[in-house]
């Protein structure tokens, strides 16, 4: 049931552009997709004693759109017409450069595969993103933020959840992922 839940989340998904893609921290890549938001945050971060980094107010004000995918904890390639472009160990420059291909592709398919859970995400203009497992223990691969408040996540041991993104992520909420 669970392919059949990710393909219902995705048939919304597909035809959209991407936009806003790019590197985060580590060799985390984020894209989004539908009509931008803002989200301000209503805490304020403020400075302690001594701090190095963080010496005035700061409140944190993002645009995301309506969906937000987050390529997280795994490997992952990026290639443009079976050219990779780059992978999660590239340098920045190669990340931030295979990121602006993907930029403004509409995304078409999105395909798991079984026992591996490598996931295939395509999309029009020849752009393709296949993330895979690193095989350390069981750990978030990607997640795709809803419009509605819930996330799809897929993790390398072949388990998924799908819950409201405001509540803590427990073991109960991870279900096998089925085809």
């Amino acid at each position: 049931m669970s392919n059949k839940t990710l393909q219902r989340i995705l048939k919304k998904v597909y035809g959209k552009p991407s936009w806003d893609v790019h590197k985060g921290h580590g060799s985390f890549v984020t894209f989004e997709f539908g009509k931008p938001k803002l989200e301000v945050s209503k805490k304020v971060l403020r400075p302690k004693a001594g701090a190095k980094f963080l010496k005035y107010p700061k409140r944190m004000a993002k645009v995301h759109g309506d969906w937000h995918l987050w390529i997280y904890c795994c490997h992952w390639e990026i290639r443009q017409h079976g050219r990779r472009i780059a992978h999660s160990e590239s340098e920045d420059q190669k990340i931030d450069k295979a990121c602006n291909f993907l930029n403004g592709q509409l995304l078409t398919k999105v395909v798991v595969t079984p026992r591996t859970w490598k996931t295939d995400f395509y999309f029009d203009l020849g752009g393709h993103l296949q993330t895979s497992s690193y095989r350390s223990e069981p750990i978030e691969m990607w997640m795709m933020y809803c419009p509605d408040g819930r996330v799809f996540t897929l993790r390398d041991d072949g388990k998924y959840a799908y819950r409201p993104g405001n509540r803590p992520l427990e073991e109960k909420h991870w279900l096998p992922f089925t085809f």
